[in-house]
């Protein structure tokens, strides 16, 4: 390897770790919240009903995911319009210090109806911000990438995310293990958003170094939300039903899994936390997997499949989940991995070829929070409401399927998911 290839390599991999670890961060924020709603719940949302407060906090959840879609038109604008760095660049800070806020929140007891007021509202700023980091990365990652390997470099980000997840369950583990409930429950649910300032400043140092060279510079759109709804309408709606699998899958059953499997199994907190965490590990490699194999077969293909094996999987992984044998359990773990892994991986870079390079950063942004704001949402709300008040047991199988069940049928019958290989719009000009 000479000197060029070599700075050339070394450029890439910064690029990679910039582009991903800003989706650390964003997964990490939202996966200690829904581990910590029960906490919110006591000291953000009284009610003489356990249920009814609990679903208030992930009502809060909810009301961040649905800023999401605003997110991505605002933070798609700078994207497209002022540059990819830039957009990276304001994700990362408006994600971080909401969430470091959050942590040193007063509670209701202290400060009355101002407490879930303020809650909601840097939910709600969290949600504007994260509307643009996950689809901002993945243009910035795919742009900086050679053609034939778009698929596995655009399959850091989702990798990223997950690897946010699993940062973040982990965190929770090891509060939880060192401070017992009833520390836990006092202060110690503050400590894992206190921490994040330590992601912050990672992110935030790794992104300054990064360098701008968004394609086409001199074609940039005037109004790039105006232009992307009246000419690439279409190609957004295929992105945002494709999608619809990818939040619930994330929020239901790497999420609301544990306090289910703690429930419904009857295993404890600490174990429910350790399947979590190999399945979110699991999941993180069979994103790269599954980008490396969309690269060698097709991307979307392999999303078909991964997408697939969600539907068809989603049952009986939390059938083993309730078995409460360990063994069965993590087996459940790794089929949503792997189902997820081959799904959302290769997805990553063929979203990328739907729309030019002008609009691309809006387009998608808007597409995919649309879809992952409504659904993945939702779906925690939902599933507690299933699972309460009509008794049904299964519910995060059946929304994990009928989510699955919408991103198939639009992957298989939408025309634009024809081919994931093909060349980028600027590429064929």
């Amino acid at each position: 390897m000479n000197n060029h290839q070599m700075i050339n390599s070394q450029k890439l991999r910064k690029t990679i770790f910039a582009g991903a670890i800003g989706n650390a961060i964003e997964f990490y924020d939202f996966i200690i919240y829904a581990y910590l709603a029960v906490y919110f719940a006591y000291h953000f949302f009284p009610s003489h009903d356990p249920v009814a407060a609990l679903i208030a906090s992930y009502g809060a959840f909810a009301t961040g995911m649905i800023m999401r879609p605003i997110g991505g038109l605002l933070l798609g604008r700078i994207g497209d319009r002022v540059g990819r760095k830039m957009a990276l660049q304001v994700t990362v800070a408006s994600i971080a210090i909401p969430t470091l806020i959050i942590g040193l929140l007063p509670t209701y007891e202290t400060i009355g109806l101002f407490a879930p007021i303020l809650l909601i509202l840097l939910r709600m700023l969290q949600g504007l911000a994260v509307g643009g980091e996950y689809t901002s990365s993945i243009v910035f990652l795919i742009e900086h990438s050679p053609p034939k390997r778009r698929g596995f470099i655009g399959s850091f980000s989702p990798m990223g995310a997950f690897g946010g997840l699993l940062l973040g369950t982990a965190v929770c583990f090891i509060c939880l293990l060192t401070l017992g409930n009833d520390q836990m429950h006092a202060w110690g649910w503050r400590l894992p958003f206190i921490l994040s300032v330590v992601l912050t400043v990672v992110g935030i140092y790794a992104r300054r170094s990064l360098s701008e060279s968004t394609p086409n510079l001199s074609a940039r759109s005037k109004s790039p939300v105006r232009e992307v709804f009246v000419n690439h309408w279409r190609p957004m709606i295929s992105i945002c039903l494709a999608n619809t699998s990818t939040g619930i899958v994330s929020f239901i059953g790497f999420m609301y899994a544990v306090q289910w499997m703690v429930k419904e199994a009857g295993v404890s907190s600490n174990m429910a936390l350790l399947i979590n965490l190999a399945g979110l590990a699991m999941v993180a490699l069979m994103s790269l997997l599954g980008g490396y194999l969309g690269d060698r077969v097709d991307r979307v293909q392999i999303a078909r499949l991964g997408v697939f094996i969600l539907l068809v999987g989603a049952w009986p992984a939390f059938k083993l989940f309730q078995s409460g044998d360990v063994l069965l359990m993590l087996m459940g773990g790794a089929i949503l991995a792997i189902g997820q892994g081959f799904f959302v991986g290769p997805l990553s870079s063929a979203m990328t070829n739907l729309l030019p390079p002008q609009v691309r950063v809006t387009g998608i942004s808007f597409a995919y929070s649309l879809s992952v704001g409504l659904f993945g949402g939702i779906a925690p709300m939902l599933t507690e409401y299933l699972l309460s008040r009509k008794n049904l047991v299964m519910a995060p199988a059946m929304v994990i399927m009928a989510g699955a069940l919408i991103s198939l049928l639009t992957l298989l019958l939408r025309s634009d998911w024809r081919t994931g290989n093909a060349l980028l719009p600027e590429e064929l000009k």
